[in-house]
């Protein structure tokens, strides 16, 4: 088939494809005009210690430090990934948890360790009192568990977890995005509507 029997058979049936265009832009704003309204939180936690290592020659804490700072930032990281922290964070901050299944649980937080001594967190939360509570509560949660790795240890400089102050953002969509994004999404399914309505027929 050359591309003018395509051309023909759109003008033919121009009210379908037009019809298909128009719905899926205007279902496209429908659907994020309803959206409930979030906010994204992110949140830093550096890993510090409680003292130095005191040695009369050389300082092997400067090396050995920043090794165990490493591996302690991927613990972080695989304990935001537990649905059992993460439904302590969420305890902390008051908020129900029934209403996730493991799976739900453990996709909540998104943590990156991005240095040896630094673990970002980033999460979603439907208003900003609830996104500081969690914040606060991700930071005493951790902080506990920190804790009692410390307890059985025989080294005055083992870990504290600091939490710096979090970023939190209102999120928002971009209706030319939107727009051109459901245009494109319109036009490729109203063709292939068309083409399926000619093929019936």
């Amino acid at each position: 088939m050359e591309l003018k029997e395509y051309f023909k058979i759109l003008k033919d049936n121009a009210k379908l494809f037009w019809a298909v265009v128009f719905a899926i832009i205007v279902g496209a704003f429908v659907f994020f005009a309803l959206n409930p309204i979030s906010y994204t939180t992110s949140l830093a936690l550096n890993i510090t210690r409680s003292g130095t290592q005191q040695t009369a020659d050389y300082k092997y804490d400067d090396f050995y430090r920043l090794q165990a700072d490493e591996k302690f930032g991927d613990t972080l990281v695989q304990w935001l990934q537990d649905p059992r922290i993460v439904t302590d964070i969420y305890d902390e901050a008051g908020i129900d948890t029934n209403k996730f299944n493991i799976r739900q649980l453990s996709k909540i937080f998104t943590a990156e360790k991005l240095s040896s001594q630094l673990v970002t967190i980033s999460f979603s939360s439907r208003d900003e009192n609830s996104a500081r509570k969690i914040s606060s509560a991700i930071a005493n949660v951790i902080s506990k568990n920190t804790d009692l790795l410390n307890k059985n240890q025989n080294e005055s400089t083992w870990f504290e977890i600091v939490a710096q102050n979090p970023i939190i953002v209102k999120d928002s969509f971009s209706g030319l995005i939107i727009f051109i994004a459901s245009l494109a999404l319109g036009i490729f399914l109203g063709f292939w509507a068309v083409m399926m309505r000619h093929y019936l027929k």
